[in-house]
């Protein structure tokens, strides 16, 4: 019976995502919220990725990063990669898919990932459908950023 109400509300909150939280498109998030103008960013997502970028990677393009997970990844991969019951931590070491490193996201975001037994929600490929190749080297960098901490080696 747990499962059962678990998975109603995994599907539920898929169904919500999927509708209205999801870029869709139109590049803008949903619940209301207008998408910030291009070139310019939304309350909170200013300011670097928060740990080491790959090499190659400018500090411009995981800022544009950081922006589209709040757009699209957070409601699964929570504020700051910390996983919710919906999806994994991105901030350790264990990845349930791809390997953790830089290429490995950019396949996984590009892909996306199936359901697992202890998240039933599948996460989608390329945000949903609406990320560029430039954008998805873009979200997978400060993915990789989440798992490294500035200064760690």
């Amino acid at each position: 019976m747990r499962n059962v109400r678990w998975m109603t509300a995994a599907a539920l909150l898929l169904a919500v995502f999927v509708s209205g939280c999801s870029r869709g498109g139109e590049g803008g998030g949903g619940g209301g919220r207008r998408p910030a103008a291009k070139g310019t960013a939304a309350p909170g997502d200013s300011g670097p990725p928060p740990g080491q970028l790959p090499q190659g990677v400018t500090a411009r393009q995981g800022s544009e990063g950081r922006t589209l997970y709040r757009e699209s990844c957070v409601m699964c991969h929570g504020e700051g990669g910390a996983g919710t019951p919906l999806g994994p931590s991105l901030v350790d070491d264990e990845w349930s898919a791809g390997d953790g490193q830089f290429e490995g996201i950019v396949q996984v975001v590009t892909a996306g990932a199936p359901a697992t037994e202890q998240f039933g929600v599948p996460m989608p490929p390329k945000g949903n459908g609406a990320f560029t190749d430039a954008q998805i080297r873009a979200v997978s960098a400060y993915t990789y950023s989440l798992s490294r901490p500035a200064g760690a080696r």
